[in-house]
């Protein structure tokens, strides 16, 4: 774990990087997207200063998020920046930068575009304040409102997973066309002995649910399994005699995608498309929907206790659930309320 020590020289070199920005949107074309005392701005990162603005925010990148600074060549790069409009005592206002996200712009043959959050950093002395939050609500907003394919994340931190999963856990809350889906699978989990049956249910979403999921709110098929597994404990009200059949569920359904996973080509097909960026890259790759939703739990084969590293994946990924389920439980009570 790297800690970093955030002191007032700092705080002072953070105010001049919000100070900065504003001369990259001085001599920029940029969007702002909202205005409150926070104000979230995306710049294409190759038509404007912003490159400049984040090679300034490189060291942050190495130290705290730990990857590689992206090519500020690629016109594909967009970089949404949030700040603080604050006012002195003296009633100067200035401009404090409190974290930005950096997103990717594929192609999604034959006629659409994808979103995927390459990077995402809240300054130190910002962080546990609701900015990551608040940058995740700005990318949803814009993945619906520009109509994109989806909007994924490139290889998320736990944290960051966990926050994520919450929130959209809380936007599905309110998505009508999952209720009837949801009811019915938790019915079937409640009737109870689904584990000792010799080919229990895997109890997932219809196609169709998914599709709609996606096209509404843009939550990929692999996210929303993650949230639809949120959704079947919450709906079991913590009760202990429900909790094998639930486990259960997660253990055939990891296990299934474990066996089944493609190390093919998994319906891969190279589609070339016009391009004004290193023509040599101009093509796409996409993939079936048969294969979406690959599975990301990985076994070592090597090792001959498999079923012991399966059963801790399950017993990591049960954990998870709770934790996020316990999160937004608290939040549904409070919102029950203010209403």
């Amino acid at each position: 774990m790297t800690i970093l020590q955030i002191d007032n020289e700092e705080n002072e070199e953070i105010e001049e990087l919000g100070n900065f920005l504003v001369l990259v949107l001085a001599y920029s074309r940029v969007e702002v997207l909202y205005y409150s005392q926070l104000q979230v701005v995306r710049l294409v990162v190759s038509k404007t200063a912003a490159g400049q603005l984040y090679h300034h925010l490189i060291p942050f990148v190495l130290l705290i998020v730990g990857s590689s600074p992206f090519d500020v060549v690629d016109p594909s790069w967009e970089l949404y920046v949030l700040i603080q409009r604050k006012t002195d005592q003296q009633g100067e206002i200035y401009n404090r930068l409190l974290g930005f996200t950096a997103v990717y712009r594929f192609y999604h043959y034959p006629d659409s575009s994808r979103l995927r959050i390459g990077q995402i950093l809240v300054l130190p002395p910002y962080q546990h304040k609701g900015c990551g939050r608040y940058l995740l609500e700005v990318l949803n907003d814009v993945a619906i409102s520009e109509n994109v394919y989806d909007l994924t994340v490139d290889e998320p931190l736990d944290y960051f997973e966990h926050v994520r999963t919450c929130v959209d856990v809380l936007r599905l809350h309110k998505f009508d066309p999952i209720k009837h889906a949801v009811s019915s699978a938790v019915s079937q989990l409640k009737q109870g002995k689904l584990s000792k049956k010799t080919h229990p249910p895997r109890l997932m979403p219809d196609t169709r649910v998914i599709e709609d999921v996606r096209k509404s709110l843009k939550i990929n098929k692999k996210q929303f399994l993650q949230c639809w597994e949120v959704f079947l404990y919450l709906g079991l009200d913590h009760v202990d005699r429900y909790m094998d059949d639930f486990v259960g569920i997660i253990s055939n359904r990891m296990k299934d995608d474990l066996i089944g996973k493609d190390y093919g080509t998994g319906g891969k097909q190279v589609i070339e498309v016009p391009s004004n960026y290193e023509p040599e890259m101009s093509f796409v790759m996409f993939r079936s929907q048969a294969g979406e939703a690959a599975s990301t739990v990985q076994i070592d084969e090597n090792q001959p206790n498999q079923e012991e590293q399966l059963q801790q994946l399950v017993d990591e990924r049960v954990k998870k659930i709770k934790s996020i389920a316990e999160k937004v439980s608290v939040e549904l009570s409070i919102i029950a309320e203010a209403s």
